[in-house]
């Protein structure tokens, strides 16, 4: 019995994916399978391979112990392709762009794009979508451009006493980012500056990013950009409380303090441990669950049990994780 329960989740998985992409294929005038652009009627293919995966990644991250892993491994994957497709619709063939109009893939643009063009576009939808459903996963589950943050901050080469030590002021920079990121969006739309005059700016701000990245985060073995510079996290971290899933710190914890270098997102210190929660900047990426010896560290979701969270939001979010897979072009 023991050994069949644990096929729920992926089958769930799977299924759930089927379906809504089933629903798009079925609905949508155009397929919004990559293949289908290609070979005509294929989308169905890419569609069970996509369940496939999800089943395959739902196995293996319902094991508590083996989460973390795959949950870098699988957000990695995904920049990887959305990136790749990036390539390939500028280099190759521009049916891997999905509007077929180019623009800078950058997190940012999500909150910049609809405030320069005076309308709301599908990744600001995607992104509302997916903190009403999963809170802060956007931050560890989906977003293309924090995955590579991840890569820097996994290197570790600082001591365990320098990642224990907390981002000083990262608040008053991410709110200052995301101010000024909101503002020069405005300023640039007002002035009529064209698309073109736009690119500088925005790539330098991209550039100063990717710097954190490589100095900051890699040095300090958390990740810097994604928590104390990227506006999207700002409004991801603001905005993660509608959705009811928490990480709660249980009684059984002998602030052992593991789970502080575990946390790339700098939300566990000590403070955070004695109130019994991580801090705001938390993502409920899970690692810290992964590295907690005692099992202190548990999902909460209302009333259900402690594991019953944990799955319900393993099947939230992989399933989006897996349809950000099969969507997310640009």
């Amino acid at each position: 019995m023991r050994s069949i329960s644990r096929y729920i989740l992926p089958a769930s998985v799977s299924a759930f994916v089927i379906f809504l992409l089933g629903m798009m294929e079925f609905q949508m005038d155009e397929s919004m399978m990559a293949i289908d652009r290609f070979l005509k009627g294929y989308g169905w293919i890419q569609i069970c391979l996509l369940a496939l995966y999800g089943g395959i990644l739902a196995y293996k991250m319902q094991d508590a112990g083996k989460s973390a892993k795959w949950r870098k491994r699988s957000w990695l994957l995904f920049s990887i392709v959305f990136f790749s497709q990036f390539a390939l619709g500028i280099i190759a063939d521009e049916r891997f762009l999905m509007t077929g109009n180019l623009h800078l893939p950058v997190p940012f643009m999500i909150a910049a794009g609809p405030i320069y063009r005076a309308q709301m576009t599908i990744m600001p939808i995607l992104l509302l979508s997916s903190i009403v459903l999963t809170g802060p996963a956007w931050c560890s589950q989906y977003c293309y451009f924090g995955a590579w943050d991840q890569v820097f901050a996994s290197q570790k080469p600082g001591t365990i006493k320098q990642m224990r030590r907390p981002l000083k002021g990262k608040w008053v920079l991410k709110s200052t980012t995301l101010i000024i990121v909101v503002v020069v969006a405005w300023a640039f739309r007002m002035l009529g500056f064209s698309g073109l005059q736009t690119l500088i700016p925005a790539i330098v701000f991209a550039l100063i990013g990717i710097g954190i990245m490589i100095f900051v985060s890699r040095k300090r073995g958390k990740m810097a950009h994604c928590v104390a510079y990227c506006p999207i996290g700002t409004v991801v971290n603001l905005g993660k409380y509608i959705s009811p899933f928490r990480m709660k710190i249980e009684s059984n914890c002998t602030k052992c303090q593991l789970c502080i270098p575990s946390c790339p997102y700098d939300a566990l210190n000590l403070k955070d441990i004695e109130a019994g929660k991580p801090g705001p900047t938390c993502t409920l990426c899970g690692d810290c669950v992964t590295s907690c010896k005692d099992g202190a560290i548990q999902y909460r979701f209302f009333k259900l049990s402690p594991k019953a969270a944990r799955n319900l939001y393993l099947f939230l979010t992989i399933g989006i994780h897996v349809l950000c897979m099969g969507l997310a072009r640009i």
